[in-house]
């Protein structure tokens, strides 16, 4: 520790109100091992109190330069720029980089071998928007709860600084939590497409149709929408209509979970979800519209679903349908789910009852489409 130095680069002010405060916060941190640069640069930010969570994920871990990862993977530095652009992470050739992203750039190596360059780039892409995402939501998340104007942000700086460090040695057991949870859903995954999808079969087979030009899914697609919701969200306050919205999310996933579907997406107020089957898509459908119906806050929602072939990429899902049932979602009255010819003819007729609407025109498209009510016959 080093007051003097406190003083000299302006860390530190004997006469500023509230002087032993700050001079406990730079104790402690000097005592967890941070230095004066690093307050330094902390203190000019306004995050003084926030170097105690930096200094729990580590400043001298082993480091490599972009140089260095290039020759142990022997490829250009501009090919590790670009993987590393992919995954998110803007480099120059002048940048140092932790020891262990080597071993990603030789996954990258040999993963493009087997798959193609373009192919695996696309997925590095994925895992570096998903990774942002997961970072991005770990620190909404603490200052929402635990930064300024929470109410628990501590009473003192020192206060605040236990709690930065709190919240990130907690963050820290995020990584095996994901790479075990990222082994369970890759399973599940990969069950539901050996369902949906298999395998195609080799063009010119005899017996056999060609096989399609590229992959396909034939799947049970669905949005659902809240109604109005502009003109809501400008009634509430921006923490009411959050945590609003953040139940509509949670209904959205906990349903699509529990019928064996997933959420592709969350779109702003409209939630994007797959199913295996129509039936499914309609238990999701309809318990989401029910959940915003019985929310003290929510405005109603209405869904559609839709049922047929889609091209699969990165996790989401692409084609005619998809264009389809996101304009057709605008269809249906509040409170209601509708679903399309297709859908209505997959759908179990002792368990849902329909109703065939007015043939309802959707731009861009040339022709009128069959739409049809749905409504489930052991509940409704």
């Amino acid at each position: 520790m080093n007051p003097e130095a406190w003083e000299e680069t302006g860390l530190f002010d004997p006469d500023a109100p509230r002087a032993e405060d700050r001079r406990a916060l730079l104790e402690y941190l000097s005592t967890r091992g941070a230095t004066l640069d690093q307050m330094v640069e902390a203190h000019h930010l306004g995050i003084l109190p926030a170097v105690a969570g930096d200094l729990v994920m580590g400043t001298d871990r082993a480091t490599l330069s972009v140089e260095e990862v290039a020759a142990r993977c022997d490829v250009s530095v501009e090919r590790v720029q670009r993987v590393l652009l992919a995954m998110g992470l803007p480099v120059t050739a002048e940048s140092r980089l932790p020891e262990d992203l080597g071993t990603l750039m030789s996954a990258f190596e040999q993963a493009a071998a087997l798959m193609g360059e373009d192919a695996i780039l696309a997925f590095t892409r994925v895992l570096g928007a998903a990774a942002a995402n997961i970072a991005e939501a770990a620190v909404a998340l603490f200052y929402a709860e635990l930064g300024p104007g929470s109410g628990r942000e501590g009473s003192d700086e020192v206060a605040r600084a236990k709690t930065a460090e709190t919240a990130t040695l907690a963050f820290t057991s995020v990584p095996g939590v994901l790479s075990r949870l990222l082994l369970a859903q890759f399973d599940r995954a990969s069950h539901r497409v050996a369902v949906t999808r298999g395998w195609s079969v080799p063009a010119g087979t005899e017996g056999e149709e060609e096989a399609p030009a590229g992959p396909s899914e034939v799947v049970a697609l669905g949005f659902v929408d809240l109604v109005g919701s502009t003109a809501w969200a400008e009634g509430l306050s921006l923490r009411e209509g959050s945590l609003a919205l953040s139940r509509f999310e949670s209904a959205a996933w906990t349903s699509a979970v529990l019928a064996g579907g997933r959420v592709v997406k969350m779109i702003g107020d409209e939630v994007f979800f797959a199913a295996p089957s129509v039936d499914v898509a309609c238990r999701i459908g309809t318990e989401v519209c029910r959940a915003a119906a019985a929310d003290p806050l929510l405005p109603p929602a209405r869904g559609a679903v839709g049922y047929g072939p889609v091209t699969p990429r990165e996790g989401d899902y692409f084609g005619p349908l998809v264009n389809v049932v996101s304009r057709l979602v605008k269809a249906a009255e509040p409170d209601t789910l509708v679903i399309t010819e297709d859908a209505a003819a997959a759908l179990p007729a002792d368990r849902w009852h329909l109703r065939e609407l007015v043939p309802f025109p959707l731009p861009g498209l040339k022709r009128s489409i069959r739409v049809f009510a749905v409504a489930n016959g052991r509940h409704d």
